[in-house]
This record gives structure tokens, sequence and C-alpha cells, in this order.
């Protein structure tokens, strides 16, 4: 895998990343401009795309001006348009969470050491070719506030998939949820700001529910010796608490409190080679129950655990990351297969900040 350092100011890292992640992040524009060219036959990719580069600046009043700064680093250093970094970063909250993901961590009696484990698959509609070729760890030694890994892409600045160097592991899930808006803070940009700022999985949880988002999320959130999974909306949330040293999560809401807020699920897009089914309730319950079947009545360890993710009713065409943490061990192990779903491996394990 490809890792970028980053370090210093907001803006010195976001330059940093946009040199060494320039080519890569031109190419994953072009991957979007050929897919709305499929959209718009007689229209054209250009009059889309600056549709949604128009739409996407409207998040721009609501993303903390650190994050703001990061940004017009990365577009400087890759010699790219501010625009295109933003859309980037926001397609999810435009698309109101078209991914499909699993997640599940065990801890207690359910772990060999005790101590908690998470994984996670990230499953996509499209551009999933692209997702898994330019996959990239960044490792931010940002000049205040914790250091941050994250699992992502050129461009991205959000976290979706990552550690903080206290301990604190977060994997973003989609929710489909009637409450949202397109006047909040981005979701992985929320999450990149409380994995920067907060030590503890409670701090991290009271952070992100202060800041109003935007769309439905189910986020696993996991350190050394607890877990849980904060159900959200644009603005309610919840606490899930694990049973019997198990929590698991797929797409839809799983609490009394946050079942009102349920929305519908969306169709398949375009294009897509996931099928109709992949884009239920249906299949989203079913995960989850094959999680809890996978899981029970075992001890997991990362090899448990990454084989749970890759069994045939949990991954799928989409999954393009697929990674296990250690959150007591600062270790990751991620997925270096080079087609979906990468869950099927090999792995390669990395220690951060030994």
């Amino acid at each position: 895998m490809r890792t970028l350092e980053l370090s210093g100011t907001p803006g010195e890292r976001g330059r940093q990343h946009g040199q060494g992640a320039a080519r890569d992040l031109r190419r994953l524009r072009q991957a979007l401009l050929r897919y709305l060219a499929r959209l718009s036959f007689y229209g054209g990719a250009l009059p889309c795309y600056a549709i949604l580069t128009f739409l996407a600046r409207g998040f721009w009043p609501f993303i903390p001006p650190r994050l703001q700064e990061e940004m017009r680093g990365v577009a400087a250093g890759a010699h790219v348009g501010l625009g295109t970094v933003l859309l980037i970063n926001v397609l999810d909250d435009l698309g109101n969470n078209s991914p499909r993901c699993s997640a599940l961590a065990a801890g207690g009696e359910r772990t060999a050491q005790g101590r908690w484990l998470m994984g996670r698959n990230l499953d996509y509609p499209l551009f999933i070719n692209e997702m898994i070729r330019f996959q990239t760890l960044f490792l931010m030694e940002p000049d205040q506030g914790l250091p941050v890994a994250s699992i992502a892409w050129p461009g991205y600045v959000g976290v979706c998939t990552g550690i903080n160097k206290a301990g604190v592991a977060l994997a973003q899930l989609s929710a489909m949820s009637r409450d949202r808006t397109l006047r909040g803070a981005p979701a992985a940009l929320r999450f990149r700001q409380a994995l920067e700022t907060e030590a503890t999985l409670t701090g991290a949880a009271a952070r992100i529910l202060t800041a109003r988002g935007t769309m439905g999320n189910n986020l696993m959130l996991c350190a050394p010796g607890e877990a849980a999974v904060l159900e959200l909306s644009a603005r309610r949330g919840f606490l899930r608490l694990p049973q019997e040293g198990l929590i698991t999560v797929t797409n839809h809401y799983q609490s009394a409190a946050m079942a009102p807020l349920k929305g519908k699920f969306p169709p398949r897009p375009p294009h897509s080679p996931l099928s109709d089914y992949h884009f239920t309730e249906a299949y989203s319950r079913a995960r989850n129950r094959r999680l809890n079947e996978l899981a029970g009545g075992r001890r997991l360890g990362p090899e448990g655990i990454q084989n749970i993710l890759a069994a045939p009713h949990i991954a799928n065409p989409g999954t393009a990351i697929c990674t296990v943490f250690d959150p007591a061990e600062l270790t990751l192990w991620t997925s270096q297969a080079p087609a979906a779903p990468v869950s099927r491996g090999p792995f390669a394990q990395i220690r951060l900040w030994g």
C-alpha cells in the first residue's frame, strides 16, 4: 500500500498530500467524468461536473477552517481546482449515502487477549477499481491535536476508516435516514475532526454529536477496552453498546431510539456491478444476521475477523477496502487484493507509530 506521511500546519499537510498524489487525484477526476459522460450522452460530462461542484460549495461554510486550509493546500499541491478536492470529500453527502458496508467489533471473552478488535468492509457501488488501485494510507502528524492514520484516496481529507494515536478507531457506514440536509458538516470531515481532538471513545462520540451533520450514518467506534456504534442522522444520534462482547453493524438503524428516522434505501445506481438486492434493507439485515452467526460462540483474533469479512454473504462485488484494527497495539491489517471483493486478501500487517 502506498503511504503518504503528512506533517505541519493544515496548509503544509495539504500541499504535501497534493504533491504526493497529484497524478492519481487527476485520474480519479477522470473516472468521475467518464461515469458522468455515460449518464449524459447528449449533455456531456463537464456540465454535470460543474453542477456537482456547485452543489458541493454549499458545504463549505460548515467545514472547520483548519480543514478548509488543508483542502486549499491539496488543490495547490496537485494543481487542481479546489472544487474538485471539495467534491471528492462530499460526494457521499450529496448522494445521500450510496455505499453498503459491514463491520463488527469483539472484546472481553470474545478475543484471546481480552482487548477489543474491530474489522470493516467498505463496499461501494461505483469506481471500485479506482478505489482499490489508488488506496492510500495517510499518516497525519498535525501541528495541533492527535496524529491520525486514515485509509482513503488521493484528495480525501476526511476519515471513513482510521485510528488516532490514542487508540480510538472508527469505521463509517451508511444508514438510510429521513433526517438529512445539505447544510451541515460533511460526514467524513466531522469524523476526522473527532479523531484529531479526542483521546477516548466517549469523547469522540460526544464531539461528533456537537456538530450538525448531513445524513444518516452508522459509525463504529473502537478503543482498547470498549466499542460502540454511533447511529446518526443529520440532527440526532444514539450510542449503541455491545452485547456479550460483540457488536455488529450494517446499513440500517438497530436502536429503537433511531427507528422513527429510518429512511428508504436508494435504487441501484446506473452501471453498478452490484445487483438491485444489494440496495435493499433486506440485504442489510441479512448481512447483520450473518455477522452474528459467524462470530457467535467463537474467540476471535485478527485472522478470524478477516475470515468473517470475506464470507460469501458478507463480502460483495463492491468490497473495496477491508481492514482490521487492534487499537491497543496501534496495529492494523488491510487487504492488498487487486480486485473486489478485497476481503479475500492477502493482508498486510502495519504497526503504526512504532
